[in-house]
């Protein structure tokens, strides 16, 4: 055999990880045996249980005597997941079974009693139907379909012998490595088991496939051999091999007693420093197991340190941390502003002053300085001379040709000076010129040839905390403050003052702002103390993003802008981006590869190269917004457990889609969790029940749903998990039955309406029948009663053709009685008329006041119809008043004019004769007494409205009006009408303060 005996060089490299230890539920930390089922799910066996991984705590699996359903022996050797069958390898007890859709543990049976086959150590897959089981001395085939096995004796001298691993040399032959017999070939077809020599090699304990031969590890070193076993290579010299694991093709893990290391054809091998997110360093890093999957996830099972989980995504940044040999190590360096002078110097702004770093030589310089402070700002003027500002540093000049920066402080004695020591921002100007914003000193104009300051106003009032400003694509400036954002154009004259107070659709999300920056379709996006603001320069309108789902934390340091318009963000938890187009954010953490969660103000900067930097209290992060590769698959959704009543129910769901219940089971909780293992409290949820929930469920990172009074019927529960790529998993299904009572039911329900159809027509034909027998003696006693109504009938028409006449009778008298009365009444006037001319004045008004209350009277009797009970008040007003003028007015000129307000009042049921006579007195009044001569102004203005059920008529004049003692020694007929009033059971009002109002108030029926 050749051999090649020179060792390749070690490269070595940072692995990061994550440790899943007794915080996650792993009750002992020796991790002997790993395995992935095909749900996705994780098993780890140890010395002390078996546990299943979810991704974010395990649920342990032990030996109860007081079980028959529990696990036989928690010592784990060995596991291996094939189908619904988890396969372990215990100490005690030989191989076991798990059967995952039942929930249950079984034992295989043993051919042979009389073999030790109770202690097993591992299990190996040699095709599609047969696995092999190791055992002491000795190894089993298993055929998985037939359930057979065939028992395979490995040779042995006085030691123990037991098998390490297994790989095909072609269809029907295998290679076994083990402990102390030495590498063997075994044929399956035959069954015939031959020992096997390398030339070159002690004994091997793994042994993998590569395309053209196999890696082998042994107690000494790595090798490779060709095919034919004769080409042999030494890649590594003095490490004991425990596990070999494929990571990807043609690369390989191999974990060591002492090392985890990486194998590659093409690039050799890479020695790993294991260091997890809390920052431990796993030294010495002994791995006896390693499992990959496809998604990227590789767990590593360790002696005494638990499980360690690796995925290739993880890592998306890189960080640098700042060592200044002034500086003491353990000493975390915060790195605040940036800026890139060529393309191996970086100047960083740091707590301890300005650090020049060479990023070829990655080395630091401090400079130092009198109050060696924060440093917050850099600028380069016109002359491209480099200025920087901080916290108590002042202003710092750099001089190249000295390596050292000039400063300049706040002189107590001194007029022009710069106005205070905590220099914020620096904004280059043109001729020679610097604006300084400073904390409470606000914008001076610095003229760095004459060595000047001069205070500068933004609209009449002194800036303060203009820590960040932003030179737009038009020429404008914008200074972010404590007191919200300020415009000025191009010619720097104030145009506009944004805060947080404005109206809704101007206002930003904080006063208090940190990032400007300008994206490439011109609009303005500023990073608050509370969030983010886009600022739509033409119509002055904002939108805003506070904290979400993939933005936890809404304090924004610095807001830096990449080519595809995302919007990168850092903050007290990381960075998030937020893609502009869809309004979704994703977030990334230390885990990812950030030197912290926790970032710094200012700290965010752009190179003319496209490389996004973000300084933090640990260092910084340099990389290329492009470059950085999410985590592509989406998490797979499974549920946990059922709760009813908040008490879990015996349910096994992987294979089962629907679960039945009882409608008073009223009280549902579906518990659910996602396999990510790649940062699983990135995840979240949503969930909707159909036929209940109107739509999806809010984001959340609950991993369960509470379902209450469910009525009986169909349901389907959907739930998806989403990371921080926005996008949301195929959703998970299961079918809800709540089964209705018995008297819920659909056949009892029929039965119900079939009972009382039948009890319908029961009744129905009993009435039926009592309605034939009562119609029968109702038609008799209908025909006997006929015959009595016929006879009444005759009588009747005889009694109504007899009261007929009686009522014309009537008739005719009433209207001969109405006639002569009428006849009297005018032969009345006449006399009164004609005696009324022989007497004294005082009488002749009597007997014309008498004269005229019978012709009312009589006018009444001649217009109202005899039978007629209700009359139109308004209509008979109408008609009335103008025959009581007229007559007035045979006996003197009209002094006034007359005005209606009537309302339509419909029909009242009144006295007529009544009503009659009060409106000729009223009216009679007003003609005599209310105005001595005729004037245009004169008036009489009757009004008539019906309130309710109440008839208001008011007679109103302007005349002179008359006291208490002419109405009680005249004769106005004030008496007589309040008289009539009351007989008509109205009340009247008199009002003679300004001329005479008199109120009527009558029911109007």
């Amino acid at each position: 055999m050749h051999c090649q005996t020179g060792v390749s060089q070690i490269l070595s490299d940072t692995l990061m990880v994550n440790h899943l230890g007794q915080d996650k539920g792993l009750v002992q930390l020796n991790a002997n045996a790993l395995t992935q089922d095909e749900n996705g799910f994780l098993w780890v066996g140890t010395e002390d249980g078996l546990h299943r991984f979810n991704g974010y705590e395990f649920k342990l699996f032990t030996a109860s005597p007081n079980d028959s359903n529990s696990i036989q022996d928690d010592h784990i050797r060995g596991l291996y997941a094939k189908g619904d069958t988890l396969w372990i390898a215990s100490n005690t007890k030989g191989i076991l079974g798990y059967q995952l859709s039942k929930n249950t543990f079984f034992a295989l049976k043993k051919n042979n009693k009389n073999l030790n086959l109770g202690i097993s150590y591992g299990i190996f897959p040699l095709n599609e139907d047969f696995l092999l089981f190791s055992f002491k001395n000795y190894a089993t085939v298993y055929n998985t379909k037939t359930k057979r096995e065939v028992i395979v004796k490995l040779p042995t001298n006085s030691r123990e012998s037991r098998v390490l691993d297994v790989d095909a040399i072609n269809e029907t032959e295998y290679i076994f490595t083990t402990s102390a017999s030495g590498p063997l070939v075994f044929n399956i077809k035959t069954g015939i088991v031959k020992p096997f020599k390398i030339e070159g090699l002690e004994l091997i304990t793994q042994i993998e496939a590569l395309v053209d031969g196999f890696l082998i590890g042994t107690i000494t070193g790595i090798y490779t051999v060709d095919k034919q076993f004769k080409s042999l290579k030494k890649y590594v010299d003095g490490v004991s091999v425990n596990h070999i694991s494929k990571k990807s093709e043609g690369t390989f893990f191999i974990a060591t007693q002492v090392k985890l290391l990486e194998f590659n054809e093409v690039d050799g091998v890479t020695s790993y420093i294991v260091k997890d997110t809390s920052k431990k360093i796993y030294k010495p890093f002994t791995a006896n197991e390693i499992v990959s999957d496809e998604n990227g996830n590789t767990w590593f099972g360790t002696e005494g340190d638990g499980v360690v989980h690796y995925n290739s995504f993880q890592k998306k940044f890189e960080t640098n941390r700042v060592r200044l040999n002034d500086v003491l190590k353990s000493t975390n360096i915060n790195i605040f502003p940036f800026y890139k002078d060529t393309d191996s110097l970086l100047w960083l702004g740091s707590s301890f002053g300005v650090v020049k770093h060479n990023t070829y030589k990655n080395t630091y310089k401090l400079y130092k300085h009198k109050n060696a402070n924060i440093i917050y700002a850099f600028a380069k003027d016109e002359n491209n001379t480099l200025w920087a500002g901080g916290i108590f540093d002042g202003l710092l000049k750099y001089i190249p040709s000295e390596d050292r920066f000039k400063q300049y402080l706040k002189h107590p004695y001194k007029e022009n000076t710069l106005p205070d020591n905590e220099v914020l921002e620096i904004i280059p100007m043109p001729d020679n010129k610097l604006w300084l914003c400073t904390w409470t000193g606000g914008i001076s104009e610095f003229n760095t040839e004459t060595e000047t300051f001069t205070p500068i106003l933004i609209n009449g009032k002194r800036i303060n905390r203009a820590r960040i400003s932003l030179k737009d694509s038009k020429g404008n400036l914008w200074l972010g403050t404590d007191e919200g954002l300020y415009k000025l154009n191009s010619s720097l004259e104030f145009e506009h003052h944004f805060t947080e107070t404005a109206a809704k659709e101007k206002s930003l999300t904080s006063n208090r702002i940190f990032a400007i920056n300008e994206d490439n379709n011109g609009f303005i996006w500023i990073g608050t103390s509370s969030g983010i603001t886009k600022l739509n320069t033409t119509t002055l309108q904002t939108e805003k993003f506070i904290k979400q789902k993939g933005f936890p934390n809404d304090f924004v340091y610095s807001l830096l802008i990449d080519e595809a318009n995302n919007v990168w963000v850092s903050t007290n938890k990381g960075i998030s981006v937020l893609n502009s187009k869809t309004k979704e954010f994703k977030n990334y953490t230390s885990e990812d590869g950030l030197q912290n969660n926790e970032f710094n103000g200012k700290s965010g900067y752009k190179d003319k190269d496209g490389y996004f930097y973000f300084g933090g209290i640990d260092g910084f992060n340099k990389f290329q917004p492009s470059k950085i590769k999410d985590y592509p698959y989406q998490p797979k959704v499974y549920f946990e457990s059922v709760e009813l009543f908040n008490a879990p129910i015996e349910s096994t769901l992987r294979n089962n889609d629907t679960l039945y219940f009882k409608s008073d089971e009223n009280v549902i909780t579906l518990n659910f969790s996602s396999l990510s293992y790649l940062n699983p409290e990135k995840t979240f949820y949503r969930y909707k029940l159909d036929n209940f929930d109107e739509s999806w469920s809010p984001s959340t990172q609950r991993q369960n749903a509470t379902y209450t009074n469910l009525n009986p019927g169909e349901y389907t529960f959907y739930v998806s998990a989403s990371q921080m790529t926005g996008q949301w998993s195929d959703p998970k299904v299961l079918n809800i039955v709540v089964k209705p009572l018995w008297y819920q039911t659909i056949v009892f329900k029929i039965l119900l309406v079939l009972c009382i159809f039948a009890m319908g027509v029961c009744i129905v034909l009993r009435e039926t029948n009592a309605l034939k027998r009562d119609k029968e003696k109702l038609s008799r006693l209908v025909d006997q009663r006929t015959q009595d109504l016929l006879l009444k009938n005759k009588a009747l028409e005889k009694a109504n053709k007899k009261t007929s006449q009686q009522k014309d009778n009537i008739s005719f008298l009433m209207k001969e009685l109405n006639h002569r009365v009428k006849n009297n009444l005018q032969i009345i006037s006449s006399l009164l008329n004609i005696q009324s001319a022989t007497v004294d004045s005082q009488a002749k008004d009597s007997l014309l006041i008498a004269k005229n209350r019978i012709l009312a009277i009589a006018y009444i009797q001649n217009e109202i119809q005899i039978d007629q009970k209700k009359i139109n008040v308004k209509k008979f007003i109408e008609e009335f008043v103008p025959r009581i003028l007229q007559l007035l007015a045979d006996d003197g000129l009209m002094k006034f004019e007359i005005i209606y307000n009537l309302k339509r009042t419909g029909f009242c049921e009144v006295n007529t004769t009544l009503l009659g006579l009060i409106l000729n007195e009223l009216v009679t009044n007003t003609f005599k007494y209310a105005f001595k001569t005729y004037n245009k102004d004169n008036y009489l203005k009757i009004s008539c409205e019906k309130i309710n059920h109440t008839l208001l008529i008011t007679l109103e004049d302007n005349g002179c009006g008359y006291t208490l003692d002419e109405i009680k020694s005249s004769s106005l007929g004030v008496g007589l009408v309040s008289d009539m009033v009351s007989q008509l059971d109205g009340a009247l009002e008199t009002n003679t303060d300004n001329g005479v109002v008199n109120s009527i108030k009558i029911d109007c029926k």
